[in-house]
């Protein structure tokens, strides 16, 4: 299970998210409410998970670039507005996960275990806010017909092999997909992608002419892309 670093400025709530991380068997080593308290335990304890409320320092992006300029922890980023949050400021963010503070309790273990696991989790909630509330950034049309199978089952939240395996391809033919999809729309990475498919899943594309409506898709699993890192050996 993972070592944690719960960084909330309200004692409460920290206490909370401790207590259910506990129940769900990973292990805190420390609680911090202020940025320099927070950089200190990440670098005493060298957790393999930090979550990281935001407002606990000015910037919540500066105090990311600090947490991974000292130690190379997963991140996980606890929003507290929904509302107020727009696009390009969550694809700035570097982090591992993304998590609405009002979330019910799985969905937290569920986070917790995916990023553990070395794959990028966004909340399923927060994905639906950003799909009513903003125009998508990607247009899925311009995706060739394997290229929207590929983002298709990325969204199921398959890695690159179940991928090659269920297309009948090779993983590298899965990658240089990937690639393309990348390049198409400017995407820097796992986070960006999970993001913004995610939400450019209201028509997406599978082959021919044929189209999935949003509501037939599984929001929670459009909110988890795999992350092709190797997983964490975690004690």
């Amino acid at each position: 299970m993972a070592t944690m670093v719960i960084a909330a400025r309200d004692e409460i709530t920290g206490a909370g998210i401790e207590a259910l991380l506990r129940a769900g068997g990973h292990r805190v080593v420390a609680r911090c409410l202020d940025e320099d308290d927070l950089l200190r335990c990440s670098e005493a304890c060298g957790p393999d998970i930090v979550m990281l409320e935001e407002g606990l320092g000015q910037d919540s992006a500066k105090t990311i670039w600090r947490l991974r300029a000292r130690k190379r922890a997963a991140i996980i980023f606890l929003l507290k507005e929904s509302d107020a949050i727009k696009i390009a400021g969550l694809l700035d963010l570097d982090v591992d996960g993304i998590l609405l503070s009002g979330a019910r309790a799985r969905r937290l273990i569920d986070c917790v275990e995916s990023v553990a696991h070395g794959q990028t989790w966004v909340d399923p909630g927060l994905v639906r806010h950003l799909v009513r509330a903003e125009p998508c950034p990607l247009t899925v049309s311009s995706l060739t017909p394997r290229e929207s199978n590929v983002a298709q089952l990325i969204i199921r939240g398959l890695c690159n092999k179940e991928i090659a395996r269920e297309l009948h391809l090779s993983e590298g033919t899965v990658k240089m997909h990937l690639h393309h999809i990348y390049e198409k729309f400017g995407l820097g990475g796992r986070m960006q992608l999970a993001l913004s498919i995610a939400r450019a899943c209201t028509q997406m594309p599978v082959s021919g002419n044929e189209t999935v409506p949003a509501r037939e898709l599984n929001c929670a699993a459009a909110a988890r892309v795999v992350d092709q890192r190797k997983p964490k050996n975690l004690a």
